[in-house]
């Protein structure tokens, strides 16, 4: 099932204000776990039956998603997700969508990023002019919830990327 990224002009269903917290929640979380590369937690946070449209590829399934950032990993280091304006809308069944803008926010090289958790209360100072915005999209996410009421990312899709190659060291 494709999830659609552009917004309906109402609400097919109202969202409580504490299912909304804890979509928006659970989506920041599982940015961190990106931004810390906390790879497997960060595969915890997607369904068995997940699927991610990204530029770089579609994935379908834990094993393909495991390849896929397996494959991305090495970009990431170094790097700060950060989300903003987000919408949450009802969507099939009793899944939530949360669509959201991210910013890619290199703050170190990736060979010296192990130094920002050996030394997180150090000044870093780098000849590349960092932090550097270095991409831009807008994400949409899935989230469907467990038996015992857990979210995951049921779908990903993230489009209208623009980036900044020449910071993707």
């Amino acid at each position: 099932m494709s999830t659609n990224a552009m917004l309906p002009a109402q609400p097919t269903r109202r969202i409580d204000a504490d299912t909304r917290f804890e979509a928006l929640d659970f989506v920041n979380r599982v940015n961190f776990l990106f931004d810390r590369w906390q790879s497997e937690e960060l595969l915890a946070a997607f369904s068995d039956d997940v699927i991610v449209d990204h530029p770089l590829g579609r994935s379908a399934g834990k094993e393909e998603l495991a390849a896929f950032l397996k494959a991305y990993e090495p970009i990431t280091h170094g790097v700060r997700r950060h989300n903003c304006n987000h919408v949450v809308d009802a969507g099939p069944g009793d899944d939530i969508v949360v669509t959201y803008y991210i910013l890619l926010i290199r703050i170190a090289p990736s060979s010296q990023a192990g130094k920002l958790k050996t030394a997180p209360m150090e000044i870093m100072e780098y000849e590349e002019h960092l932090p550097k915005l270095i991409s831009y999209a807008m994400v949409t996410d899935r989230l469907t919830r467990t038996e015992t009421g857990d979210w995951r990312v049921r779908h990903k899709r993230v489009e209208n990327v623009s980036e900044d190659k020449a910071f993707h060291f």
